[in-house]
This record gives structure tokens, C-alpha cells and sequence, in this order.
């Protein structure tokens, strides 16, 4: 049975997440994006997490990649690091693969990136999953290596047509959520923790 969630940023401004909770079960945060620069941090990720903490909605967060190697992969990793540090999570870290930046890499290049950040995510006990649209997953992360990371995919439709395995679904990013003003993506789990994940 699936869950319901949300995926947040400094976009969605000030959020009430008091009056957010009674609607949702969990909720992907993004903590920044990009390399491990603090001008490059969400400017409500602190403030997100903090609030989700004390009112213990469950949550995971996800980095938006620029990276075009390897390097700057693990800076993004380092980038994460540095903010959740001092949180406990019940969902993933997801790397956010979608720039056109990233889109001009061959796929080995991208599938190298994703690997090395997941590798430094991993050698500090994180749980990893990847975030792309559908398009993306069927033309650019055709590495087997994908398939070791839980799958987060972008499909604004009413079925997700797609072959492989995945434990979260993105189905739209213009819903409506009590204490949050304007738009905000909407989001199927299929997996209600860590714990669950394989």
C-alpha cells in the first residue's frame, strides 16, 4: 500500500508544518545543491528538518548534482554530509540527476558520479537513492550500477510506466498541501521506512 509525501524546498517558503502533518507520512527535504559551499545549502533545510524533528514526521533529503566528475561528485557528497549530520533520518539520501549540465555527460560518466557520491554517503552509513524523471532513467542512468540504489522516479501521469523496480513515485508537482502556499510536488512510497528498504 503505498504512503503519502511531499518533496520540499526553499520554494516552498515558510512552511506550517503543523498544520502539513495530518496530510502526509513522510517527506523528502532538500538540504542544497551543488558543491559543499554554504552559499549552496537550502536556505530552509535547516529549518525544515528542525520542524519535521519536533513534530516527528519522518523524512529524507536530496541533493540537486552540477557535478561533471567524480570530484565534485564527492564534494556534493561532502555537501550532505555536513548538513545532516546532526539529524536522524528515516528515509534516503537522494541524489537529484536531472541538470542539463549532467545531461551532456555520457552515461558512464554520470553512472562514475552517482557511484562516487554513493560511496561517500555510504562509508558514513547513509542509505542512497537516486532521483531522475522517467525520460531520464530510460536514456541516460542505464548503468547496471543503478540497480544497487533505491529509485525515485518523476512521472507526472496517472500510471508509471516503467519496467524496473523503484519505492518512490513523484506524480505530480502541482499539488495542494494545507499549510504550504503554492505548489508542491506530491509523492507515492512504497516502502514506509528504512527498515523496509531492501
Amino acid at each position: 500500500m503505498a504512503t503519502d509525501g511531499i518533496d520540499v524546498s526553499q520554494y516552498q517558503g515558510t512552511i506550517d508544518w503543523e498544520k502539513v502533518k495530518p496530510h502526509i507520512d513522510f517527506v523528502i527535504i532538500r538540504c542544497g545543491y551543488g558543491q559543499d559551499i554554504v552559499s549552496q545549502d537550502d536556505a530552509m533545510f535547516k529549518r525544515n528538518a528542525d520542524e519535521c524533528t519536533r513534530l516527528g514526521i519522518p523524512f529524507g533529503v536530496y541533493l540537486y548534482s552540477y557535478a561533471s566528475n567524480e570530484k565534485e561528485a564527492i564534494s556534493e557528497a561532502k555537501h550532505v554530509l555536513r548538513l545532516v549530520k546532526d539529524y536522524k533520518m528515516e528515509y534516503p539520501v537522494y541524489y537529484d540527476l536531472e541538470d542539463p549540465k549532467v545531461g551532456r555527460l555520457s552515461n558512464d560518466q554520470i553512472a562514475r558520479n552517482a557511484k562516487a557520491f554513493a560511496d561517500e554517503l555510504e562509508a558514513n552509513d547513509y542509505y542512497v537513492g537516486m532521483y531522475a524523471n522517467l525520460f531520464w532513467w530510460r536514456t541516460k542512468l542505464t548503468d547496471p550500477l543503478f540497480n544497487d540504489y533505491t529509485k525515485w522516479i518523476a512521472s507526472y501521469n496517472d500510471v508509471l510506466n516503467y519496467d524496473g523496480n523503484y519505492d518512490m513515485w513523484q506524480y505530480s508537482s502541482t499539488g495542494f498541501v494545507e499549510g504550504i502556499n503554492g505548489y508542491v510536488d506530491l509523492d507515492f512510497g512504497y516502502k514506509d521506512s528504512l527498515d523496509n528498504l531492501d
